[in-house]
């Protein structure tokens, strides 16, 4: 349909469209590269440019950490924990090192810079062409437990199962700096440095 013209290709998910990168019809990989010929994400020329575009306001001094907590929680929360608050799919963010501005947006640049142990990424493949993508969350030699995105566990049968295919890529989405305002930006980062949990 996408070829077709009748479906435009941005109104696909990027991880969807990865997915379809595990058929292994010459046809679907064909197709794939006509219509997403970036699927793999941004260049690192790209990131780096947008290394550079932001990394002055995520830098600069001034912006209201309640409106930041606000951004993360919209974002950044659903997925990361901070100070008790937000979701458990990524690492917790309350440890890390969130005063050192350039590698955190490194990691909000290229989320598959630096990919903590325990939170690399795989797609099931089971046995009728379904793909199942997350973290390997527990296996036995009977089932394999996959965490998604959404944070629900998915139990697969081992013998469902075709092959298991670690990822080099972070299931954060790249891009995310990219819909906000300057403003916004520096209120984000100002609350990501704070060294104490906002009194509310």
């Amino acid at each position: 349909m996408v070829d077709a013209g009748k479906v435009k290709a941005d109104a696909i998910p990027l991880d969807v469209v990865r997915k379809l990168t595990f058929h292994k019809e010459a046809r679907v990989a064909e197709l794939l590269k006509k219509h997403w010929p970036k699927l793999e994400g941004a260049s690192t020329a790209e990131m780096q440019q947008q290394m550079e575009r932001f990394a002055p306001i995520a830098k600069t001094e001034g912006g209201v950490p309640f409106e930041g907590k606000k951004i993360y929680m919209q974002s950044c929360g659903k997925c990361h924990l901070l100070f008790g608050e937000g979701g458990r799919i990524g690492p917790d963010l309350t440890t890390f090192k969130r005063d050192d501005v350039m590698r955190i947006l490194l990691n909000v640049v290229n989320p598959s810079a630096e990919i903590r142990e325990g939170f690399e990424s795989i797609t099931v493949v089971s046995n009728d062409g379904r793909t199942v993508n997350g973290f390997l969350a527990d296996q036995d030699n009977r089932v394999v437990v996959v965490r998604g995105i959404d944070g629900q566990n998915i139990t697969i049968a081992r013998d469902d199962i075709e092959e298991i295919v670690p990822s080099k890529k972070s299931l954060m989405p790249e891009g995310l700096l990219n819909n906000l305002t300057d403003e916004q930006i520096r209120n984000l980062f100002t609350y990501l440095k704070i060294s104490q949990p906002l009194n509310q």
